[in-house]
C-alpha cells in the first residue's frame, strides 16, 4: 500500500471520531483523493495533516506603509472541509457549484462523490484554475473550471442544486441566490472580525434563501473582486479617520476584545461587520488594544486607572468604542446567545438581507453589511 493511503486512512479515522465525517459515501471519498498531489511543495507529513497550508500569498496596500503579505489561496483544513461537505447534504444526481476552486482539492471531493459532470468550479484566479485543472486532470477528472469574479456564478450553467463557497463573504450575492434551484442549499462562510461562522441556507422561494449558522466553526478567506488586491474590498489596510477625538473612561476591560468567545465576536460583529482588533505594546507608552474600521478607531489602555476603570481615545465621526460596549453588555443581557439562535434570511437584493436573533420578526436583527 503507497505511504499516502496510510496517511490519508488516519487523517479520515481522526475525522470520523471528531464527528466531523460522518457520511460513509464521504469517508470513502475522502480516503480515495490524494492530498498531497494538491500540495506538492509540502512533504507527506504535512499534506495529511488536519492543518491548512497557504499556498498563496498577495501583496495588500498598507495606508502610509510598506505592502504587506497577506494569503491569498490555501488548502484548507481537512476539518472544515468535512464539515462543510456534510452540510453540503448532497445527494447522488446533484449538481453542484464551487465558489473558489484554489488548489482543487476540494473540487476533487466533489468530482469523486458526484461524477466531473455534476461539477462546476470558479476561481478569480487563472494561474490558479489552470493548476487545478491539471492537477484533477492526473485523477481523470474534468470537471468544467471558470476563472471569473465568483460574485457572479456561472449563469450559463445554472440551475444548481448546491452551491459551496470555499471563500468568506460579507452578504449573499445576489446570483448564487438566483442560480440556486428550488429546494437547494448554500453554504458559505461569513467574513469579518467574527470569522469562523458558517451559513448554511435553504431556497425558500425564487428570490430567497434562508439560513443559520453552523455550530462548527470554520474561517476562510474572502471573496474579493480584484486579483491582484488581497482585501476583500480592494481597498487599503489601515485607519485613515478624521482627527475629531474624544477622551474618557470604559468600565469594560478591554481584554475582551483580544482573542473573545467566538459567540461575542459574532454579535460584537453583528454590530460593527469591519472591526479590527489590535494589540499594542510600546516601550515609552501604554499598552493599549484599539478597535478600528475604516471610518473610526478607539484605543484603550490595557491597564486600568483605578479598579474597573480604563481610559478611552476615540477619534472619528463615532465613538467606536461606545458601541463595542453596547454589543458587549447586550449580549450578557440576552443570555449569552450562541449562534445557533441566529437566523439569516437574504432575498436576491443586498439591500434585503438580515441576521436575526431567534425570531425573523422579533426585535433583533441586523443586517448584513453592504
Amino acid at each position: 500500500m503507497a505511504e499516502w493511503q496510510h496517511l490519508v486512512d488516519h487523517l479520515a479515522d481522526e475525522l470520523v471520531q471528531r464527528g466531523q465525517l460522518t457520511d460513509p459515501l464521504w469517508q470513502n471519498v475522502f480516503r480515495q483523493t490524494p492530498r498531497h498531489l494538491f500540495l506538492p511543495d509540502r512533504d507527506l507529513a504535512d499534506a495529511y495533516a488536519n492543518d491548512a497550508v497557504v499556498t498563496q500569498q498577495r501583496p495588500a496596500p498598507v495606508a502610509g506603509g510598506e505592502p504587506m503579505l497577506l494569503p491569498t489561496s490555501s488548502a484548507s483544513a481537512p476539518s472544515a472541509v468535512a464539515v462543510m461537505l456534510d452540510r453540503l447534504e448532497v445527494q447522488d444526481g446533484d449538481r453542484v457549484l464551487e465558489i473558489g476552486t484554489g488548489t482543487g482539492y476540494n473540487t476533487a471531493l466533489l468530482c469523486g462523490r458526484l461524477g466531473d459532470d455534476h461539477v462546476v468550479s470558479i476561481d478569480l484566479d487563472p494561474d490558479l484554475v489552470d493548476t487545478a485543472r491539471t492537477r484533477l486532470a492526473e485523477l481523470g477528472f474534468g470537471p468544467r473550471l471558470v476563472a471569473r469574479d465568483g460574485t457572479d456564478g456561472v449563469p450559463d450553467g445554472a440551475p444548481y442544486d448546491r452551491i459551496l463557497a470555499t471563500c468568506a463573504v460579507t452578504q449573499v450575492p445576489p446570483a448564487w441566490i438566483r442560480q440556486l434551484a428550488p429546494n437547494g442549499r448554500l453554504v458559505a462562510p461569513l467574513h469579518g472580525a467574527a470569522d469562523a461562522a458558517l451559513m448554511v441556507f435553504d431556497k425558500t422561494a425564487d428570490d430567497e434563501v434562508t439560513g443559520r449558522f453552523d455550530p462548527e466553526l470554520t474561517s476562510f478567506m474572502p471573496l474579493r473582486p480584484q486579483l491582484g488586491n488581497p482585501l476583500v474590498d480592494g481597498g487599503t489596510i489601515g485607519w485613515a479617520v478624521p482627527l475629531m477625538a474624544a477622551d474618557g473612561t470604559t468600565t469594560l476591560d478591554p481584554v475582551v476584545m483580544v482573542d473573545p468567545d467566538p459567540d461575542l465576536a459574532l454579535f460584537v460583529h453583528l454590530h460593527i461587520p469591519s472591526l479590527a482588533v489590535f494589540t499594542t505594546d510600546v516601550s515609552d507608552g501604554p499598552r493599549t488594544i484599539s478597535v478600528g474600521d475604516s471610518t473610526a478607531v478607539a484605543e484603550v489602555n490595557v491597564d486600568p486607572t483605578s479598579p474597573g476603570v480604563w481610559t478611552v481615545h476615540q477619534r472619528g465621526p463615532r465613538r467606536l468604542w461606545d458601541t463595542v460596549e453596547h454589543a458587549v453588555w447586550l449580549w450578557g443581557h440576552l443570555g449569552k446567545p450562541r449562534r445557533d439562535r441566529y437566523g439569516i434570511s437574504a432575498l436576491d437584493r443586498t439591500d434585503r438581507q438580515y441576521i436575526w436573533l431567534d425570531d425573523p420578526y422579533g426585535p433583533y436583527s441586523w443586517p448584513l453589511p453592504l
